[in-house]
């Protein structure tokens, strides 16, 4: 019998089977329903397939508002670039110490009441950040401000560092690399955008806080009212440390552990009033154990401190006309006792180095090989400028030979106390320094030619001008960014790499 024989007998047989008694007729589904339902389910696929690749391609990253400040919608694509430039600064500067593993911040709590995480913490920063930035940029485009030939030259340079990066690692393109790096959504124009805002903000807080000035009477009248803040007070310092006498065989009440810390800190500075070495020697006795080897070393206690830089407490008895070296005093500043030891106080009438440099950096400055190799390097420099003229254009014309830039002067004005390496202040603030010498001194990174330049301003004068910018600034920038706020918006901030 043929297939299609046996196919029209199956046919005739069920349309002619019985229907049981007392049951009811099962109808099919009408083909118009079924195609129905057919096209529901299609379009519902569909719709989800279409979704799942707006998430994962970054359409929801880039064309949707995370958050908002001031009159800025903010995609979730520009709210990473804030949070990843956090979470950089939070991994340079404390995440060895605190022990955060940067690559899962989500999962790390650092607040155990509220259950909070790093990644919280770090993206409210982030937004917070975000708004200031937004602030200063909206004034700065309100009085004219404009990314100028070089911003964009730099930005242009960025992009096309990306580019090479993103072809030598494999990536597709630049917007891929730039993904990977900071989020779905992210590319190039979101990230020059990003550029673009920040680096306008930035050059105008510069331009803000190079235009105030200060005349000689304006500093004049900060050093009358203020003398001690601009000082540098050299002395000695050693603190109580409540282990010493609280330990856990040992609870003491707060009364108790005062008054033994105020008597221990009486009495060392009664016993080595004049005597430095015993102040050394009875830091040392009366260290914590977990702090012994820290005070084997002499430097340990030794301070060289501008005023401001000193609590209030310290700076009064420093800067006391009645002091002399030798002079100790025990202090108590907020429950903490301290024994200083005077040494001596600067009041920095005394004019900045102008220095000239040609840098010779090592390929790495661990290595012996390549640190001996950057000095040669220095030494022959040195000696081309020795076989020549011997002046400060033949030096500045080594510099740009050696920069391999036109326009380098190798000048640094005013050279404050601490700019470089040990080897470095010692040569350019020794006070029989004058114009016209050399040297070649070791730096952090390598060896440098140093030609000594001229004497500029005061150095109270820096300082004091220096701390009425600061003064001024923060007042500026306080005054731009106060009232800087952002909302986030729930949907958005789902499309942020937190």
């Amino acid at each position: 019998m043929s297939a299609s024989r046996k196919k029209k007998e199956r046919k005739a047989q069920s349309a002619e089977a019985p229907v049981a008694q007392g049951q009811p007729v099962k109808k099919g589904m009408s083909r118009g329903l079924k195609t129905t339902l057919i096209v529901v389910c299609a379009i519902v696929v569909i719709a989800a397939v279409v979704f799942f690749s707006m998430v994962t391609g970054g359409y929801f990253a880039s064309h949707t508002t995370a958050a908002t400040v001031g009159s800025h919608n903010l995609t979730p694509a520009m709210v990473n670039y804030f949070y990843n430039a956090q979470v950089y600064e939070f991994e340079k500067s404390y995440g060895s110490y605190l022990g955060i593993d940067a690559a899962s911040l989500s999962t790390q709590v650092y607040n155990e009441e509220t259950g909070a995480t790093w990644a919280d913490l770090l993206m409210e920063q982030a937004l917070n950040t975000a708004a200031q930035t937004y602030a200063i940029y909206d004034e700065a485009i309100a009085n004219g401000a404009a990314l100028s030939e070089d911003d964009q030259s730099q930005i242009d340079t960025i992009l096309s560092s990306y580019e090479l990066t993103a072809a030598q690692q494999g990536y597709a393109n630049v917007n891929a690399y730039l993904a990977s790096g900071y989020g779905a959504g992210c590319n190039t124009k979101s990230y020059t955008e990003y550029l673009t805002v920040t680096m306008i903000a930035e050059n105008y807080c510069q331009q803000v806080n190079d235009g105030f000035t200060y005349t000689a009477e304006d500093l004049a009248a900060e050093y009358e009212a203020k003398p001690a803040n601009y000082s540098t007070y050299t002395y000695r310092q050693f603190l109580i440390s409540d282990s010493l006498f609280q330990t856990d065989d040992n609870a003491l009440s707060d009364e108790e552990l005062a008054e033994k810390k105020e008597a221990l800190a009486t009495e060392m500075a009664a016993s080595t009033q004049g005597n430095e070495q015993a102040f050394i020697d009875a830091a040392y006795e009366n260290a914590a154990e977990s702090n012994k080897d820290s005070y084997a070393d002499e430097s340990y206690t030794l301070r060289s401190t501008i005023g401001s830089s000193i609590v209030e407490a310290q700076r009064d008895w420093l800067a006391d006309s009645a002091r002399q070296e030798g002079d100790t005093t025990a202090i108590d500043v907020d429950g903490t006792w301290y024994v200083l030891y005077y040494i001596s106080c600067d009041v920095n009438d005394w004019q900045l180095p102008n220095v000239r440099e040609i840098p010779f950096a090592a390929t790495d400055a661990s290595d012996e090989d390549a640190m001996n190799e950057a000095k040669a390097n220095a030494e022959a420099a040195l000696a081309e400028y020795a076989s020549g003229e011997q002046t400060a254009e033949a030096f500045t014309a080594l510099v740009q030979k050696y920069t391999s830039d036109e326009t380098a002067t190798g000048l640094t004005e005013n050279v404050t106390p601490g700019s470089g390496s040990d080897e470095y202040n010692a040569w350019v603030f020794d006070a029989a320094r004058q114009t016209g010498d050399t040297a070649v001194v070791q730096t952090s990174t390598g060896y440098s030619v140093l030609f000594f330049d001229s004497y500029g301003s005061v150095y109270r004068d820096t300082l004091i001008e220096t701390s009425l910018r600061s003064a001024d600034y923060t007042a500026w920038y306080t005054g731009v960014t106060e009232n800087a706020s952002y909302t986030e918006q729930s949907f958005g901030m789902r499309f942020t790499r937190k």
